[in-house]
């Protein structure tokens, strides 16, 4: 059985691998299922994003935080036996590749038991003394969901994100409603927004009688045209919509 960081590191390879795919939705809905609504699992998710990354933690409590939160996954992980399986099951049926563990330091400290690894468990947890003691990176960040259900998202949007960081905390709440859709209803909706933007712009160029902007709304139409069914898309279409 995979131990718990391999799992994070194969959900977090499944959702980006079915990223904008109609299969999507029936992922994120599994990992709600399989992750979010088992409290122990969730807890044990967050703890192991929180041993992960830069959080300026002051020296006087790093050893503390750790050995706490450690503590904490090492019980967790034999509570849920039965269900760690279950989530084995799930991904090794959706994967299509073997994924590299991310998470491996944590890994090492949480399932090492005997005497002989332990020069390797010391090792690994200076590597994340270290994480948990780098100064934290601050960036704009526009958050308001409870963690567990933030970090199944951010799963699902790191790579749009790259290029989409700094819109508002409105259009990102809109990006990710769109994110649950599957090609279907993507289709569907990128129809429909087509046809209300479209009336607009046909609605302005009747009104009005400025030949240059009637010319840049023509090619506006024709772009929206020639637009493929795509997240991205959509999401220009619904903010074209709310400009006219």
């Amino acid at each position: 059985m995979n131990e718990f960081g391999q799992i994070k590191s194969n959900i977090e390879s499944l959702m980006v691998e079915s990223y904008s795919k109609s299969s999507f939705k029936e992922h994120a809905v599994s990992f709600k299922k399989n992750i979010i609504d088992n409290v122990k699992l969730a807890e044990a998710y967050f703890l192991y994003d929180e041993l992960s990354k830069n959080k300026g933690l002051s020296n006087d409590i790093l050893d503390d935080y750790i050995s706490e939160s450690i503590e904490i996954i090492k019980k967790i992980v034999v509570s849920e036996k039965n269900k760690i399986e279950e989530v084995n099951v799930w991904l090794s049926e959706n994967l299509s590749k073997s994924v590299t563990n991310s998470y491996i330091d944590i890994d090492t400290v949480v399932y090492s038991n005997s005497i002989k690894n332990l020069e390797k468990v010391l090792e690994c947890k200076n590597n994340i003394k270290k994480l948990l003691g780098k100064e934290i990176k601050h960036e704009n960040v526009y958050e308001s969901f409870n963690i567990p259900l933030s970090s199944m998202i951010s799963i699902a949007t790191n790579t749009f994100n790259r290029e989409y960081g700094n819109i508002s905390e409105e259009e990102k709440k809109e990006l990710k409603s769109l994110l649950l859709l599957n090609k279907g209803e993507l289709s569907e909706e990128i129809i429909k927004a087509k046809k209300v933007v479209l009336d607009k712009l046909s609605e302005k160029v009747n009104e009005s009688k400025d030949v240059e902007l009637n010319d840049q709304v023509k090619k506006t139409i024709e772009k929206i045209n020639e637009s493929d069914v795509s997240l991205i898309s959509l999401y220009k279409l619904k903010q074209l919509e709310q400009g006219l």
